[in-house]
């Protein structure tokens, strides 16, 4: 019978790296344990046997790289498994005491929040950037957040590991400034990665806002499910994949995420890109708002509590746009061969009161049976399935 003990983690951590480790590996750089690192995070609890059978690694290379993260505090050995023969420790991502801090820029909301590895909220900020034109304000905002997490995890011992920052419109992927965002122009030319990296000293990934979106949405789904995920706010924006592996927007080669300005028609509505008649000028929140033209609907939460009310003129306004918005995205269905559709973003509760005119839109191409099989949907919790991506 094999019987397992559970291990608390600080009674094997070491107060220094002994130097033959130390002379090998670099506490400095993860870049060399990270493929171990991965390997523990998919598989959840790991033996040292098991590891350097998966990743090809002799036993004592192995042993190195798993004292090596259990010294950084990433790692902690959690059960000893005891049968025939010597016991095995097994290991596992020591979760509450490591955290990340997530930023994005949902237009016109600025969400932050520090999450530890286990998905626990630690510290949240949601503000409304409306009118905001003023990129030190940006700036201040940013170092405020970051001042707190850091603040709050030194009192709880937590190390901040990762910055992610989510970021609307097309970046610049050297520098990670923001080339242009047409819907939060405040954002353009501010170099993110710098900021974080050089006034907090702490390692920052920046990304597309659809990454962040298209992560949290698709966690239900196997990891062979290739789903397209569609953010509807003031624009629009899309990444597809196939489970955890962006194919939209790899590295840059494609930008789908900018769906939203393929043109549509010719010669037609001015886009804020200062374009004509790209697919965002017809679809997005803005453009419903300037085709209504009402004293009483000037912001996107007017332009949701009308639809949702049952404003018959919104609602006509709403249902002519998710019409257009489907007719066009049968083709970079096609092309991605995604076999899931997800709506989400602050427009994503209209999906109730628009979803006939979807169908109607992706019936233009599709068969009732390929429709069934795409399975249009809107997100249950937009906010929180962004946040939880990135």
């Amino acid at each position: 019978m094999k019987e397992i003990k559970s291990h608390c983690s600080r009674c094997f951590m070491k107060k220094e790296l002994p130097s033959y480790i130390a002379n090998r590996l670099s506490v400095e750089d993860l870049a060399s344990s990270r493929g171990l690192l991965q390997l523990i995070d998919r598989l959840g609890m790991v033996s040292q046997r098991q590891a350097a059978e998966e990743l090809g690694l002799s036993p004592g290379t192995c042993n190195l790289h798993f004292q090596k993260l259990e010294h950084m505090g990433l790692i902690h050995r959690a059960a000893e498994v005891t049968g025939r023969g010597r016991s095995t420790i097994q290991w596992e991502i020591e979760q509450k005491k490591n955290a990340c801090i997530e930023i994005v820029f949902d237009v016109p909301f600025f969400l932050a929040t520090l999450t530890d590895f286990k998905g626990t909220l630690l510290l949240s900020e949601r503000e409304d950037l409306s009118g905001l034109d003023n990129a030190e304000e940006l700036e201040k905002l940013i170092d405020r957040f970051i001042g707190k997490a850091k603040q709050l995890a030194k009192e709880s011992s937590i190390s901040i590991r990762q910055v992610f920052l989510g970021l609307p419109g097309i970046l610049d992927p050297t520098h990670s400034k923001v080339l242009q965002a047409v819907n939060f122009p405040v954002l353009e030319g501010v170099d993110f990665k710098a900021l974080t990296s050089e006034r907090h000293d702490l390692p920052c990934q920046c990304g597309c806002l659809g990454k962040a979106f298209y992560h949290g949405e698709i966690e239900p789904f196997s990891p062979d499910t290739r789903s397209m995920v569609l953010f509807w706010d003031l624009g629009i924006g899309v990444v597809a994949g196939v489970g955890e592996r962006i194919i939209s927007h790899d590295n840059g080669d494609l930008a789908l995420s900018e769906l939203g300005h393929v043109r549509i028609v010719k010669n037609g509505n001015i886009c804020h890109c200062g374009r004509k008649g790209c697919l965002e000028a017809y679809v997005g929140g803005q453009a419903m708002i300037e085709k209504l033209d009402r004293d009483d609907i000037t912001s996107l939460n007017d332009l949701l509590l009308a639809i949702t009310t049952g404003d018959a003129e919104a609602l006509k306004v709403a249902n002519d746009a998710a019409r257009t918005l489907a007719q066009n995205l049968c083709w970079p269905i096609q092309v991605m061969e995604c076999d899931r559709l997800i709506i989400s973003g602050p427009l994503s509760p209209i999906f109730e009161y628009v979803r006939p005119a979807i169908i109607e839109g992706l019936g233009n191409l599709f068969s009732d049976e390929e429709i069934a099989q795409l399975n249009p949907q809107a997100s249950n919790d937009p906010q929180l399935a962004m946040q939880r991506g990135a």
